[in-house]
């Protein structure tokens, strides 16, 4: 890539946890999209114009995207700035990984402003000290399809392995309501039974079987959680309501889109997925609820240009 004065880039919103996979698995989703505008300046630095759709910090030290941002000038060793427009449509405490699409814009973003060929897995750590702002770890199961697209097993080592994603239609579906990542992982025990996580283990297996021998269906009936989800559920709005429409509008599988609330509902065809989309918006409008809903499939590419 050859260098540029300014860029557009785009990185996607991300399912994490996928039931089975607490911590370690995570797909990109095609929609929505988080848009990041950047700019050279000739002041070392990063500097925040304009954020757009949400209220997020300006103090480019408590920023999830200027400090991605910051930390790939840095290893670049460059003497020039960057200025950031940034334009929330991943909306914080989604659960569909609204930190990781900051982080991960940003981090290809300067990259790609620079004319730098730095590849996903090298932007990989320089993106999570964007998202270890917002959510005081490093866990790449959001980030990690953010930037690589895809689906995405993250190993406790650092390792990112890229599936064969499944031929799945997504219907995830975000009440506006908030959880945070913290208060969602304070109700997880700290100790399971060892018959649970052998079963755990097992179906975690099963799945990443599944996709590598391109058995979709199969695949999404691997996808039960008996550690995290069970426990999160009473913090989900509706859920059990939400879960039934789901399932009788079609939905083979389905639970929370990483802390919540957003939940994700796995379908084969695109008829069926807008079903399910209109059977859970009937759900929360009976409760009066506010939510988006997103529609598609399982996105092959992660951070890119957008080109004008």
């Amino acid at each position: 890539m050859s260098p540029r004065d300014h860029i557009s880039v785009a990185a996607p919103a991300t399912v994490a946890n996928l039931t089975v996979g607490f911590d370690c698995l995570g797909l990109a989703l095609e929609r929505p999209l988080e848009r990041l505008d950047l700019k050279r300046t000739d002041t070392p630095g990063v500097t925040i114009k304009e954020i757009l759709g949400a209220s997020l910090p300006m103090d480019p030290a408590k920023n999830v995207s200027s400090v991605a941002a910051q930390s790939v000038l840095k290893t670049l060793g460059v003497e020039w700035g960057v200025e950031l427009t940034i334009h929330k449509a991943v909306l914080p405490g989604s659960g569909i990984g609204s930190s990781a699409a900051s982080a991960a814009s940003a981090a290809f973003g300067v990259a790609a402003l620079a004319g730098a060929d730095l590849k996903p897995h090298e932007l990989l750590p320089l993106a999570l000290d964007g998202e270890q702002v917002a959510s005081g770890a490093r866990h790449a199961d959001n980030v990690a399809p953010a930037l690589f697209g895809g689906l995405c097993l993250c190993t406790p080592d650092g390792r990112i392995d890229h599936l064969p994603a499944p031929d799945w239609h997504l219907t995830v579906v975000h009440p506006q309501t908030v959880i945070k990542t913290a208060e969602a992982r304070a109700v997880l025990p700290y100790h399971v039974a060892m018959k649970d996580a052998l079963h755990q283990m097992a179906q975690l297996g099963h799945f990443v079987h599944c996709c590598h021998t391109g058995d979709a269906m199969e695949a999404a009936f691997a996808l039960e959680d008996v550690l995290a989800e069970p426990h999160r559920i009473p913090l989900q709005p509706h859920f059990r309501e939400v879960q039934s429409a789901a399932m009788n509008a079609g939905a083979r599988a389905g639970g929370i889109s990483g802390s919540g609330p957003s939940s994700y509902w796995i379908s084969f065809d695109k008829d069926t997925a807008n079903d399910i989309g209109q059977a859970i918006s009937t759900v929360f409008l009976q409760h009066g609820l506010d939510h988006h809903v997103h529609v598609g499939s399982i996105a092959e590419r992660g951070a890119h240009i957008i080109e004008a």
